[in-house]
């Protein structure tokens, strides 16, 4: 009852999503029967029809304006569209008929709807509108008008089309193109951000990546920065009559003077960036000294920051100094032939020590947030370490945590074997990884190996070069990547592995995101080490140490689960016990260490054999089992006698001689054989036994 409640819903709400497209069709099927050729006998049942064209029109419009803007409607909004172009096409053509057909001089009406629909649909609307255009026309100029000539209708056909595609094209390229502006407009406005955090020496700079937590923080300092500035600029111009108030400071990139903050009543200015030797203000910036000009001549050129010559009588130049370099400087000018007083350069020194202030509380609010970002990003991340018992976790949490501290545009996770000198990679992620896969290299020169024998993390400054440097073997490389930082992973001072980072952008680990990624890598060394612990644990507790199959405990826990699954499932479960056969003479003759031996064999021989869904264990002494999913007695059968002719065929060297040995089975299905797994195991033992009193060396059935 519940299948047939869900079918009729499925039918219901599909009926409900294309009645608009089943009016359309109807539409155009009355019109292919030229319902609307003969406009003396329009009458009442053409009105029917327009009326509910118009009420089946209007519904899907509200529907279509309800799903705007909603991810989950996206579809939806594809299928409005189309919808909507069927019933305005279909209905045209109609009106079109009325008026004499394909051939009327109101044809090219047709032409507008559709450049028009196609302009305001997805893609693929447009060529489904196109197509449907193209098939209906054909229809009524070959069937309904009877045409017979060909050549008026492959010219509507070839405007249809280009009206149809070119708007379709040139509607996509202005979109394009204003997606590129506003691209180009947003890396603008996040260059400038990245170059005034770094005049202000705010803590670092924001990435390049997408917008993160760290990008909001510095364009929020850099404009409460530019706010203070413009401010004390301001009081400055209006308390001492200015014409002009400029801060300049020093970029480290190229050693020129940028304007930061400027507040002015000339047109005429230039914006830089300058010599930091020229002029009034470039001898301000190198001696370290106030520059106090007065009685200026007419047109001075001497002022870098205006274009040309102006009306500046008197100008006054502070350099702003901190920890003992000179930053920029601070200039003042008027266009009256007023001089600075001395108490007006103390003013502007002690704006300029409010200024400086200003910059040092905002980097430390910058610096507090930064690191109270990484405390929680780590404590989470710690957390999810302490959490995780085994490797895939624990490298699932790191990388996440690495890349909320900064992002990265590649990471690698490498193991050590302290005893063999191998360097292994465990996990690659980002551009470059699939070269990596499985890569595995004995201590060399790399940067890896390096690492690791020096227990530091490498390079020093965090800079790369792909053509000079080797991260881990010379046939692979880390291209187009320009800052790199490998960080040890240490366990009680013994390295047991890397932790890789890797950025296209430079200066992406500078020593401000360096000590989080050291600490996160401690941390993940660590949890590295307890899932190896775990891992091995888990393989003592379920593993027999001989053989290398699972132990009895995990084979009856392992036949639980499955036998439940097959209960549940409906599927059939097999079972294949295994013994050595006269496995006491071997031991009696050859000794325990041969007899160990011949069961290690067959142990290898089963695993070997067994498909990957298979389960094999010792269960005791020389006796082994074999749990087979979704298998009949048949196909456990066949397994058994691979199994029973390889040992056979196997031949053991032993002090006195060559030995042979060989192995009866026994084999029971579920539920065929038995309803449980006590009975299953019952079933399987008397196949074994029937196999070891029928000559041994032979494999049996319940």
């Amino acid at each position: 009852m519940t299948t047939l409640v869900q079918a009729a819903l499925t039918v219901r709400k599909g009926a409900r999503a294309s009645f608009g497209h089943v009016t359309a069709l109807a539409v155009a099927v009355l019109v292919v029967l030229g319902v609307f050729r003969d406009r003396q006998a329009l009458g009442i049942e053409h009105a029917v029809v327009l009326g509910a064209w118009l009420v089946v029109f209007g519904s899907r419009a509200h529907a279509r304006i309800n799903a705007r803007g909603k991810d989950s409607q996206r579809n939806a909004e594809s299928w409005f569209d189309l919808e909507q172009g069927l019933l305005v096409l279909a209905a045209t053509h109609a009106g079109l008929q009325t008026l004499g057909g394909l051939m009327s001089p109101l044809y090219p009406v047709l032409y507008v709807l559709i450049a028009f629909t196609t302009a305001f649909s997805e893609r693929r609307v447009g060529r489904s509108l196109v197509l449907f255009a193209l098939v209906f026309e054909a229809l009524l100029y070959f069937v309904t008008e009877g045409h017979r000539d060909p050549k008026p209708f492959a010219l509507h056909a070839i405007f249809l089309t280009l009206f149809g595609l070119i708007n379709v094209i040139f509607t996509q390229a202005e979109l394009q193109r204003v997606r590129l502006v506003t691209s180009r407009e947003r890396e603008q406005e996040k260059r400038r951000v990245q170059d005034d955090a770094r005049l202000f020496r705010l803590a670092t700079t924001p990435t390049q990546a997408p917008e993160r937590d760290d990008d909001k923080l510095f364009r929020g300092s850099v404009e409460e920065v530019h706010q203070a500035l413009f401010f004390n600029l301001e009081l400055l111009k209006r308390t001492l009559g200015l014409h002009t108030a400029v801060l300049l400071l020093r970029d480290e990139n190229d050693s020129k003077l940028r304007i930061v903050e400027m507040v002015t009543d000339s047109d005429d200015i230039q914006d830089g960036p300058f010599s930091p030797g020229e002029g009034a203000v470039g001898a301000c910036y190198q001696r370290g000294i106030v520059m106090n000009l007065e009685h200026l001549r007419p047109g001075y050129s001497g002022l870098g920051y205006y274009r040309g010559p102006v009306p500046v009588r008197s100008f006054v130049a502070v350099p702003v100094r901190e920890g003992g370099q000179t930053l920029g400087a601070l200039c003042a000018d008027r266009v009256d032939d007023r001089s600075f007083t001395p108490a007006e350069e103390q003013t502007l020194a002690g704006a300029v020590e409010h200024l400086l202030r200003a910059l040092e509380n905002e980097r430390v609010f910058v610096q507090l947030e930064r690191s109270k970002r990484e405390h929680t990003v780590l404590y989470q991340a710690s957390q999810a370490l302490g959490a995780a018992l085994t490797e895939h976790a624990v490298l699932d949490a790191a990388l996440t945590a690495a890349q909320q501290i900064v992002p990265y545009d590649f990471a690698a996770v490498t193991h050590y074997d302290t005893e063999t000198g191998q360097h292994s990679i465990r996990r690659a992620i980002g551009e470059g990884a699939e070269q990596l896969s499985n890569l595995s290299f004995r201590d060399n020169t790399s940067l890896t190996a390096m690492a690791v024998q020096n227990r530091h993390y490498l390079p020093y400054r965090g800079d790369f070069d792909s053509q000079s440097q080797v991260v881990y073997t010379r046939n692979t490389s880390l291209a187009g990547m320009h800052s790199l930082l490998i960080v040890p992973l240490l366990v009680r001072d013994v390295a047991i592995g890397t932790f890789a980072l890797a950025a296209r952008r430079r200066d992406a680990f500078s020593h401000q995101v360096r000590p989080a990624l050291q600490v996160l890598a401690n941390q993940m060394a660590v949890a590295l080490s307890n899932a190896a612990s775990v891992a091995r644990l888990e393989e003592l507790a379920t593993t027999d140490g001989l053989t290398g199959c699972y132990n009895k405990r995990h084979f009856n826990d392992e036949l639980k689960q499955r036998l439940q699954a097959a209960q549940r499932f409906g599927r059939k479960l097999s079972l294949v016990i295994a013994d050595i056969d006269h496995f006491k003479v071997v031991n009696d003759t050859y000794g325990h260490h041969t007899g160990d031996v011949v069961i290690k064999e067959l142990g290898a021989i089963l695993r070997r054999l067994k498909r990957e869904t298979d389960v094999v264990s010792r269960f005791g002494g020389e006796e082994f089992c074999i749990l087979c999913e979704e298998t009949d007695t048949q196909g456990a059968k066949l397994l058994a006698e691979r199994v029973r002719q390889e040992l056979a065929d196997t031949v053991f060297e032993t002090e006195l001689g060559k030995l042979k040995v060989t192995c009866s089975l026994g084999v029971a299905t579920f539920p065929l054989d038995a309803p449980d797994k006590q009975a299953l195991f019952n079933a399987a033992d008397k196949a074994l036994y029937a196999s070891k009193k029928g000559g041994r060396n032979q494999v049996c059935s319940a």
